[in-house]
């Protein structure tokens, strides 16, 4: 009896939560790939897209959560583009649902991963109707990160730069400057069919999408920065915010009507910076002096 004792391995916990674990993870490869085609379903008819079921993106998202992070990685980019791909039905309603869906998926998970939502959303909805849902989905996702997101107060130079939230406003001004300037601004004001039956085409959410974006950012303009080769500007996020602005107005075509419209959109942003918690006297005044100084005549006084 003592020989066979002495004979028989008992396995250590630690292999035993590792079988276990493995076991479990094989089942899961099996499963999630069913779920995620539980996804969407059919429209019923020609004109009809697929509709997102939410109840299943949401609680894939939960799953995703708990797995290794480079297996949430993997998964996250496909369900983004199935919920995108929603955005594209013509019912309101079905695009009310996948809208409020992402919006919820973006809150709930790190804000690094707000450049891949809004890359899908470039890439996804690029053509007529689809401009305005894009633009509307970008307000919503931004208003449900800033409920649970703020800049850092006390950050040393070299984080505040790689900031996620920050690094992704150029590709968020890009979306809202073609809802104010570009095709979608010249849908809303021509009296077309689609402003009617298009439901994201009344207003312009792309306002209010800057003053969100103006009190999330981190105010810290003079964090920029060029490097001694003076070929990569590395660019604090409020002056990726108001750049694109202020080039605007520097065209000497400009019109009155452009010139109104960038007037309400740095309305916005002051608005926004004024309610943003990184502001500071020591950061605001040089900046406001740098933006407005090359619009400045100086005249000889008699």
């Amino acid at each position: 009896n003592q020989s066979l004792s002495s004979s028989v391995v008992v396995p250590k916990k630690k292999d035993i939560v590792e079988r276990k674990g493995n076991a479990i993870w094989k089942q899961l490869q099996k499963i999630i790939p069913r779920i995620e085609g539980l996804l969407v379903k059919a429209g019923n008819g020609r004109d009809v897209g697929k509709s997102l079921r939410s109840p299943i993106a949401l609680a894939l998202v939960k799953l995703f959560k708990k797995l290794p992070i480079d297996i949430f990685e993997s998964k996250l980019p496909r369900l983004l583009a199935v919920i995108c791909d929603a955005l594209k039905n013509k019912e309101s309603d079905v695009r009310d649902v996948a809208r409020a869906t992402l919006s919820k998926i973006a809150a709930s998970i790190d804000v690094k991963y707000i450049s891949d939502i809004v890359r899908e959303l470039a890439v996804t909805l690029k053509e007529g109707y689809q401009l305005h849902v894009r633009s509307a989905t970008l307000h919503s996702v931004i208003l449900a990160i800033s409920d649970v997101y703020e800049p850092p107060k006390n950050i040393a130079g070299n984080k505040a730069i790689s900031l996620p939230f920050d690094q992704c406003v150029p590709a968020m001004m890009d979306i809202i400057q073609q809802d104010i300037f570009g095709r979608a601004s010249e849908m809303k004001e021509a009296e077309s069919s689609q402003k009617r039956v298009i439901r994201e085409a009344v207003g312009v959410r792309s306002y209010h999408s800057l003053e969100l974006i103006s009190r999330t950012v981190l105010f810290r303009p003079s964090l920029l920065v060029t490097n001694s080769s003076s070929v990569e500007v590395i660019t604090s996020g409020v002056h990726a915010l108001v750049t694109p602005f202020l080039h605007r107005l520097k065209d000497p075509e400009v019109d009155s009507r452009t010139i109104g419209k960038v007037k309400e959109c740095m309305n916005k942003i002051v608005i926004g910076l004024s309610h943003n918690p990184s502001t500071s006297v020591e950061e605001v005044l040089p900046f406001v002096y740098a933006t407005i100084s090359p619009f400045l005549s100086i005249k000889d006084s008699n």
